[in-house]
């Protein structure tokens, strides 16, 4: 098997002087999850009570379940953040309380809202994308 091998050797002589140098190949790593930190998490609805009177968020999107999330100024609208046990919303609103580490998760249900109430969870930012308003 070995002699076979050998024997399908390509001796075709090279010309140094002619071949093209070997490329440099650059392997890029995979890029790094995004890290988890503690929020606090607190919730609201869509009752103008609850929102200073506005009946849709500050990027001017309505309220959508199981999506729209507040967050402070520093994060662009339509970031997206994965919450630890809740899933991944998206900043379209922000709030006068919503400073620093602090999320609030929109529960259109007043009843589950008021159950929510102020929470720690893990939260990374997933990716951040928009405009800062």
């Amino acid at each position: 098997m070995l002699l076979h091998a050998i024997s399908n050797v390509d001796t075709t002589p090279v010309d140094v002087k002619t071949t093209k140098p070997i490329e440099k190949v650059t392997i890029e790593s995979a890029p790094e999850e995004p890290e988890w930190e503690t929020w606090v998490l607190t919730a609201y609805d869509d009752s103008p009570e609850e929102n200073g009177g506005w009946t849709i968020t500050a990027s001017g999107e309505d309220f959508r379940d199981d999506y729209t999330l507040a967050c402070p100024r520093e994060l662009p609208f339509g970031t997206e953040i994965e919450i630890e046990d809740i899933g991944v919303r998206v900043c379209q609103d922000r709030g006068g309380s919503i400073k620093g580490k602090r999320l609030d998760v929109f529960i259109r249900n007043a009843v589950e809202m008021q159950r929510f109430g102020r929470q720690e969870r893990r939260v990374r930012i997933l990716n951040e994308k928009g405009t800062i308003e």
